[in-house]
């Protein structure tokens, strides 16, 4: 059990919550949390609607004003270093 102090924050009374707790429940900085009072409890709940949203560009979008032709090339990372077969 962890237990926590309150501690005043302009007009209200606030805790922090250690950053090994908010990770069991993966909860990074700046979450969203819900509060309720159940059985003289204080429950807090991880709020779980953010949704992020990530713009992948189209293919042809990308190659819309490439004026060559593609070719492959091979590129080596450095020597063989085991059974590699070059």
């Amino acid at each position: 059990m962890t237990t926590l102090t309150l501690s005043k924050w302009g007009n209200a009374q606030g805790v922090r919550l250690p950053k090994d707790m908010r990770e069991q429940v993966g909860m990074p900085d700046g979450s969203r949390v819900e509060a309720t009072v159940k059985d003289g409890a204080i429950v807090l709940r991880p709020i779980r609607t953010d949704v992020r949203i990530i713009r992948v560009p189209r293919l042809a979008d990308v190659f819309r004003n490439r004026t060559e032709e593609y070719k492959a090339t091979e590129e080596l990372a450095g020597p063989a270093v085991g059974e590699e077969a070059l």
